[in-house]
């Protein structure tokens, strides 16, 4: 910032100024979330399992919930197709009509559901 122009910082000089920095977020991540009270041993015990918690989490969003939420999907699209064609032969103006002229609602979670 107050650098003269003619008067260019190194590389080296970043680097070490980068160097401080990240030590000094260091230092104040641990101060703030009391980390510098555990032993290293428990550093490592806490990544991994933080590491194994976040790969299960991500798992399951990824894997089980589109196995679970695709029969629910094509559940509900079969029930909103009955429901579109017991309207058009009704031929009411109620909520069944308003469903059958605008189609079957779908998610926008549905398509990739149903091109497993």
């Amino acid at each position: 910032m107050g650098q003269e122009p003619n008067n260019p910082i190194s590389v080296s000089e970043r680097l070490e100024s980068f160097r401080r920095w990240a030590k000094l977020k260091q230092y104040q991540i641990e101060v703030t979330y009391a980390v510098n009270t555990y032993t290293p041993l428990e550093k490592v015990f806490y990544s991994l399992v933080l590491i194994l918690f976040t790969l299960s989490v991500a798992g399951f969003a990824h894997y089980i919930l589109p196995r679970v939420l695709g029969p629910v999907y094509s559940i509900w699209y079969i029930l909103s197709q009955d429901i579109h064609q017991i309207a058009s032969h009704i031929g009411t103006s109620n909520k069944m009509a308003h469903i059958a002229s605008h189609g079957p609602i779908a998610s926008p979670f549905e398509s990739q559901v149903l091109s497993l």
